[in-house]
């Protein structure tokens, strides 16, 4: 349901070691299975049960549906992944499957779908499971298959007990959580939005910091979900489904502008989505979601950003899609964990990304600073691998031609793909390396 890959392309958080990790499997039913009826669906949620560890901090979360004490022990023998697995007799299938967590109020931490897509958080960083915490799992199967099929939900929780950089998730949800996540994708090439009618409202971010990871979720048809931070004026992310070659459910006809691409993306052939028999086939069912490719500016979040969601669909079936999502999760590093997991240099309250004062005189406010990757604190640098004064490029303790040069280099192009270090104006920051940089030296 949702990619979870991190992409922390330029500096501005110090990533600290990691420790060594153990792996611990999750399942639900603890003991047991749970039975999806022939033809039909099971909907559900776990009551709360302990979770996978205490007092530690969850890295990466591999997700799957398996089987357990099925009717068919020698084709289906207990652990073995349910899926479509091409024309066997299985067509047990996830939907979908949410986990809540009840020391924060049951606020979502993670999701998948069919496509079993992982979350994993950079290195040095980590989702922290307190003492005494429980989760609840709720879960929406399916199964195609004419007889009962018996399952259980199964999580490979990786963790590390030393400490990591705490994160916060952030969910975004077209429809919202509470009210069920699903809507109506009519017929044809559709761009729904938050904020509009019979959507969630735009979200407003209830922390401050820099997001470390990041991932959507479509169904069948879906091209693409994708945030855009009204401060910013930019895209944060967007993440399309990727379908098997000769997918029906391939969507294409999109007007291929920023956040709206023109099309999914194409893939090999992953035989667990085919769902065999239909009229045509309806083999090749949505397969990944592209990850999100976050880089210094567009990560940062300030407290109270407003954040729209888009989701795009072009739907080629004959009827509407009733059980349409799109759903994005935020990973954050932020000043509300403790200790904090983003720098403020003058200990105002205010992440270095978000404040417009300028913590060492430099010149620079520290939310030029923060994206730029230099250190807020300091003036000068102590060495040439130094970052600390946005206009001494080259870490030489002077600002002159030799910055200009450097800067020049990347003149006219946006940041990706020029480096961060070369956009040092304006304040805010406007991604890009023009003359204003370079009067800035």
């Amino acid at each position: 349901m949702l990619l979870m890959l991190f992409g922390l392309a330029d500096r501005g958080i110090e990533v600290p070691p990691s420790a060594q990790a153990a792996d611990l499997p999750w399942l639900y039913p603890a003991s047991g299975q749970l039975t999806v009826p022939g033809s039909g669906a099971l909907v559900g949620q776990s009551p709360a049960m302990p979770a996978a560890c205490t007092n530690c901090y969850i890295t990466k979360i591999v997700p799957d549906l398996v089987y357990m004490n099925d009717p068919l022990p020698l084709d289906n023998p207990n652990g073995a992944t349910a899926n479509y697995n091409n024309d066997t007799n299985d067509n047990v299938w996830l939907h979908h499957m949410v986990l809540l967590d009840l020391c924060t109020g049951s606020a979502p931490i993670f999701a998948s779908g069919n496509e079993r897509s992982v979350f994993q958080l950079p290195t040095g960083y980590g989702y922290y499971s307190g003492p005494g915490c429980s989760w609840i799992v709720s879960y929406h199967l399916h199964n195609q298959n004419p007889s009962p099929r018996n399952v259980a939900l199964k999580l490979l929780i990786t963790y590390e007990t030393t400490a990591q950089t705490r994160v916060t998730p952030i969910w975004l949800d077209m429809k919202g959580i509470q009210s069920g996540s699903e809507y109506v994708a009519p017929l044809g090439y559709s761009d729904s939005h938050t904020g509009e009618t019979g959507f969630a409202p735009d979200y407003a971010m209830p922390v401050q910091g820099r997001i470390v990871a990041m991932g959507g979720h479509v169904h069948d048809y879906g091209i693409s979900v994708s945030a855009y931070n009204n401060r910013l004026g930019e895209w944060i992310c967007t993440s399309k489904g990727g379908y098997g070659f000769g997918s029906r459910f391939l969507p294409t006809g999109g007007p291929d502008t920023p956040g709206h691409p023109a099309a999914a993306t194409t893939e090999t052939l992953n035989p667990a989505y085919h769902e065999p028999g239909g009229s045509p086939d309806n083999k090749y069912h949505i397969q990944s979601m592209t990850p999100c490719d976050l880089y210094s500016r567009n990560s940062v979040v300030c407290l109270n950003d407003v954040i729209r969601l888009h989701t795009q669909y072009n739907n080629a079936d004959q009827f509407p899609i009733a059980d349409a999502m799109g759903i994005m999760t935020m990973y954050v590093a932020n000043t509300s964990t403790n200790p904090p997991g983003v720098p403020d240099a003058d200990n105002d309250g205010i992440f270095d990304g978000c404040d417009s004062g300028d913590s060492d005189l430099d010149g620079f406010s520290d939310r030029v600073e923060f994206p730029v990757g230099t250190d807020s604190s300091r003036k000068c640098a102590s060495n040439s691998l130094d970052d600390a004064w946005p206009a001494d490029v080259n870490n030489d303790k002077f600002s002159d031609i030799s910055d200009i040069v450097q800067i020049g280099s990347s003149f006219g192009k946006a940041v990706p793909p020029a480096p961060a270090r070369r956009n040092i104006a304006p304040d805010p920051l406007d991604g890009f390396v023009d003359i204003t940089d370079i009067t800035k030296i």
